[in-house]
């Protein structure tokens, strides 16, 4: 019984979930820095999204358009916080990053599928922020 006990408040004490990178606390107050694979309509719907999630950060935001190798190496790298603009679900890059919960559809698929944002991998508060803007995003009507 005094295990589970010392288990349970082990867990209850924990800061979950973290950020190895500190990605959260750097991007509040200062820049939300956003790779664009390609500015278009899947961009245009991912915009308030973004504009959401930097303003519940107080976040400068900045957008760098790029090809999707170079955009998701500063990722890795933490030069970038965030990509949008058409990442697929089903992504090759997925096991590489952080993905959030789907966005919408992705515009300019040949079949159906889902589009996500990309953030550097581990970073699961900042990933957690991005997910909480997204859900707030679709009740307020956008990022479909």
């Amino acid at each position: 019984m005094l295990i589970a006990f010392l288990v349970g408040f082990s867990l209850a004490a924990c800061d979950l979930p973290r950020d190895p990178e500190e990605t959260l606390e750097g991007v509040q107050g200062q820049e939300l820095r956003v790779g664009v694979l390609k500015f278009g309509q899947n961009a245009e719907k991912d915009r308030p999204i973004v504009e959401r999630l930097a303003a519940s950060l107080e976040a400068k935001l900045v957008y760098v358009e790029g090809d999707a190798h170079a955009l998701f190496e500063d990722l890795k790298r933490g030069h970038l916080h965030l990509v949008i603009g058409g990442v697929p679900e089903s992504t090759p890059f997925e096991k590489e990053l952080g993905l959030s919960k789907p966005v919408g559809p992705l515009h300019g698929a040949h079949e159906e599928e889902d589009r996500v944002l990309a953030v550097r991998p581990g970073e699961n508060a900042f990933l957690l922020r991005v997910n909480q803007a997204i859900e707030a995003a679709k009740a307020g009507g956008a990022g479909s």
